[in-house]
């Protein structure tokens, strides 16, 4: 059984105002009474109601999805050593500051060694999610570029 759901969600955006947060979760009622907001949050309150779609992809092998699992538990891992070393994950740029000072070349070896596996675990996430969406009859990639969210469920048992 192959099942393929598409979810809207609305995304919850909250702005920090004079010391005070602000969550525009009814950003209909609030469009009508504009008093009160920066300009800042009446951009943020534009953008709140931008849908955002879920594709949700239920499969059909627990070993898919126990292989996606065990790949994101890794990246995971790993990710805790990156952030260590400074690497911002959103920007993709690295914090100097916090960058570890090796006293030896095996010091050294064995950072690279630690990003080059990072970069290699993520390279296969991405690639065994993509061969599971065209799998599934999903490009993931488009998915993605139009701002979809990509889940994998395990597989329903009767």
């Amino acid at each position: 059984m192959i099942a393929v759901y598409m979810n809207n969600q609305y995304l919850k955006t909250s702005v920090m105002e004079n010391n005070k947060q602000t969550n525009f979760q009814n950003a209909d009622k609030m469009a009508d009474d504009p008093c009160g907001l920066s300009e800042t949050a009446r951009v943020f309150l534009s953008e709140s109601n931008i849908p955002r779609r879920s594709v949700i992809i239920t499969l059909e092998n627990k070993f898919e999805y126990n292989q996606i699992v065990e790949l994101l538990d890794s990246i995971m891992y790993q990710k805790k050593l990156m952030d260590s070393y400074g690497l911002d994950g959103i920007n993709n740029k690295w914090d100097l500051d916090k960058f570890p000072v090796t006293k030896t070349d095996t010091q050294m070896n064995g950072i690279q060694r630690d990003i080059q596996t990072y970069n290699e675990t993520v390279k296969q996430y991405n690639e065994y999610c993509i061969h599971l969406g065209l799998e599934y009859g999903i490009d993931i990639a488009s998915e993605m570029k139009k701002g979809c969210k990509i889940l994998f469920r395990p597989p329903v048992t009767s």
